[in-house]
């Protein structure tokens, strides 16, 4: 078996959560495994199944998994009776970034990739990571929300896919439509003023990372996320804690690499309010006040940023050294 150069981590449960969601992940495996072997790059895939629900099949046996010298997956689960020794377990049932550090501390490739299981990614920007990274440099890539017929039988390919033209971008200057319309904050001369005021008041604006999506490509050394030792492992939703990570890798020192289109990505769309759109962020917000669930706001994000770089250079961890749950023996499955 060759040794991998690239871990990929996601995390998921088998929830249907947002609608179709086997559907989303069973693309996202044919299209890591069908470009790994077209590249030519030995890839290593990390899916950690978190808190699996006792009434349905686990995902080693849900969905078909290829196999090739290119294409190495495994499933590492975290069980449910780990899940409810976290805070806030009986109301969120998959703690995203703490699952994604299970992955990660377990990457045996140089290079980690934390992405999300609705993702696909063009063939140019899967030639760039198969040319070689930088180990001291962290990558981001726009994202292109698609509409997918994930109802069809048999589904799409990973390259009928990739060929939809797409709804929404996500770039590093925020959310841009394919029909030219604005997002709705955008059109708020109110909106601009207050966050004027805000960055007035606190010191002026945040370093301009690419922060729009960075939950979907994250792409780093293992020595790097090493240093960041992972996302932060705080039990809540997971809105703004990718974020947070690229605060940190920059007061570090890291160099923030964003490349350009068509070295994108491509997001299958999914239900509104399971995960964070513009046109579903009230309803998102909503849901999780309604359910009692934690998440960092746009301004409590805003002062975790400015604490990280009062604190001057450096990585600055959140988490001890035992993130990822580095101690404990996790079952692992090797489907296919």
């Amino acid at each position: 078996m060759i040794d991998p150069a690239l871990t990929v981590v996601a995390t998921t449960r088998n929830d249907d959560h947002g609608g179709n969601q086997l559907a989303r992940t069973q693309l996202f495996i044919q299209g890591l495994a069908e470009q790994s072997a077209r590249f030519q790059l030995p890839l290593e895939l990390l899916l950690v199944e978190w808190n699996p629900p006792a009434d349905r099949p686990p995902l080693a046996e849900a969905l078909s998994w290829p196999r090739s010298d290119w294409f190495q997956p495994s499933v590492v689960v975290v069980p449910a009776d780990l899940h409810r020794t976290f805070q806030h377990a009986e109301k969120l049932p998959l703690f995203q970034m703490i699952a994604k550090n299970v992955g990660i501390r377990r990457a045996r490739a140089p290079f980690v990739l934390a992405t999300n299981i609705d993702i696909l990614f063009s063939d140019e920007l899967f030639g760039f990571v198969n040319r070689g990274l930088k180990p001291g440099a962290l990558y981001r890539a726009d994202r292109l929300d698609i509409v997918a017929d994930l109802n069809r039988r048999p589904l799409p390919s990973p390259a009928e896919c990739r060929a939809l033209p797409w709804l929404r971008a996500h770039r590093e200057d925020g959310p841009h439509y394919a029909d030219g319309r604005q997002p709705p904050w955008f059109a708020s001369a109110r909106t601009w003023l207050n966050r004027t005021a805000w960055n007035t008041l606190h010191g002026g604006p945040l370093p301009a990372l690419h922060t729009w999506a960075c939950g979907d490509f994250t792409l780093t050394s293992r020595d790097v996320w090493t240093s960041l030792r992972g996302y932060p492992e705080w039990p809540m939703f997971s809105m703004f804690l990718d974020s947070i990570v690229l605060v940190q890798a920059y007061r570090a020192g890291v160099e923030m690499v964003n490349l350009p289109a068509p070295k994108v990505l491509f997001h299958l769309e999914h239900g509104a309010g399971s995960g964070w759109t513009p046109e579903g962020a009230r309803s998102l917000s909503e849901r999780l006040d309604a359910a009692g669930i934690p998440y960092l706001t746009g301004s409590s994000y805003d002062k975790v940023a400015r604490e990280i770089l009062r604190k001057g250079p450096g990585f600055h961890p959140f988490n001890d050294p035992d993130w990822g749950m580095a101690s404990l023996v996790l079952p692992s499955v090797s489907p296919g």
